[in-house]
């Protein structure tokens, strides 16, 4: 979900909102169907060996990160990117990008026409829908190839193999941190959500570079060639996890690249524009550092990080909600005044950790004070931020 919409946004979410309509409660008893993911793909006349060389990141937190390292790491290579990413943080044109770039309002209101003509062709949906991000991931795929890129990085939007990034395959895959996330959507635990994540690594794969340490759960689907990126705060290793992602496929698709002029991880962490990721921006004279750290490991880093660069007596502003690990998440932030808020609401619950107020309640609050702030959470509720704040989001470099 994202704060701005837009009325081109309306065929990627009329199947998912049509069923939102159907079911009553907040329990879903209508789910993704893969069938018409299928037919969309059929439609769109793409197959699951895609015509251009691909990669694909997966994984629980740090997609978005991974994905900009490895469009950047590609670019630099003199290469044309398209790149699927979600969810967005302020307009949904983000999940769409050339060269690292999000889709103009023209492109995008294109792309959008052409995702409402595939739906009028297809046969009325009877047992499920077409999520949103899924929608996104084929038609924008369609939209690329038909751009002429010459390599294609791909982010999953909720799931591997229940979510139709499976519908490729992939030469490299690159592996975020997985933690229980999604269980309701995924399968009700780690195991299954590993399973999940990891089962779109299949005998097209050749590279697999994977965030380390993982649990067990996921440590024992990774292929015993996975390369390991064990070092590092938790932004930077995410950032070499898309570095060497990117350089595994070229070593795989295009050997005759040379490799020695390529960006380093500290280059690209340098060069990257990553609003939500540690981002940091001057609200009146304040600071406010922005991050979308939704685990215990993320939210240690991301207040040491804080620690470091903010004034003594920041405060912090967290949206958790129920669907996180909500109590590690606040046992990391002991000691520091904490505002939680309740960002998504139409969608996320928030009665662990009992938000009691809105985002632009609580942006008010803070610039008031004039004091620094660490703001933690939800993709949505940074983007919520960044809209209030109006930060440029289109471009990652």
């Amino acid at each position: 979900m994202t704060l701005r919409h837009d009325p081109a946004d309306e065929p990627f979410f009329r199947e998912w909102n049509n069923a939102r309509r159907r079911e009553t409660g907040r329990v879903r008893t209508i789910s993704r169907s893969r069938a018409r993911s299928a037919l969309l793909q059929q439609h769109l006349g793409l197959t699951r060996d895609l015509p251009v060389p691909a990669c694909l990141i997966v994984g629980s937190k740090g997609k978005g990160t991974a994905v900009a390292a490895a469009t950047a790491t590609l670019h630099a290579a003199g290469l044309r990117v398209g790149t699927i990413t979600s969810p967005p943080l302020r307009h949904n044109r983000e999940r769409i990008r050339v060269d690292g770039a999000a889709a103009s309002q023209s492109d995008y209101e294109a792309v959008s026409r052409r995702a409402a003509r595939a739906l009028d062709c297809l046969p009325a949906p009877h047992a499920g829908y077409l999520p949103p991000s899924g929608m996104f991931t084929l038609v924008g795929l369609r939209w690329l190839l038909d751009a002429e890129v010459d390599v294609l990085v791909v982010e999953e939007g909720l799931g591997g193999l229940s979510d139709d990034v499976s519908l490729f395959s992939y030469p490299a895959v690159g592996v975020t941190q997985i933690f229980s996330e999604h269980l309701d959507v995924l399968g009700g635990s780690l195991d299954a959500v590993a399973a999940d994540l990891l089962g779109v690594i299949d005998e097209a794969t050749e590279r697999v570079v994977a965030f380390s340490p993982q649990p067990p759960q996921a440590q024992t689907r990774l292929p015993a060639n996975t390369v390991p990126i064990e070092t590092g705060a938790t932004l930077e290793r995410n950032i070499r996890v898309g570095a060497e992602t990117a350089r595994s496929l070229l070593a795989v698709s295009f050997p005759d690249r040379p490799h020695q002029a390529l960006p380093n991880a500290r280059e690209l962490a340098d060069k990257l524009i990553l609003p939500g990721r540690a981002s940091l921006h001057a609200v009146d004279g304040a600071q406010w550092c922005i991050d979308t750290s939704i685990s215990p490991e993320g939210v240690a880093d991301i207040r040491g990080r804080a620690e470091r660069i903010l004034r003594p007596g920041f405060r912090v502003l967290a949206a958790f909600p129920d669907v996180k690990d909500v109590e590690g998440c606040i046992a990391e932030l002991d000691g520091l005044p904490v505002t939680f808020v309740g960002a998504g609401r139409e969608y996320l619950n928030y009665t662990r950790s009992q938000a009691g107020t809105t985002t632009q309640k609580a942006a008010h609050d803070a610039r008031t004070d004039g004091c620094d702030v660490l703001a933690v959470g939800t993709q949505s509720f940074a983007g919520e931020l960044l809209e209030l704040l109006e930060v440029e989001t289109d471009r990652w470099w």
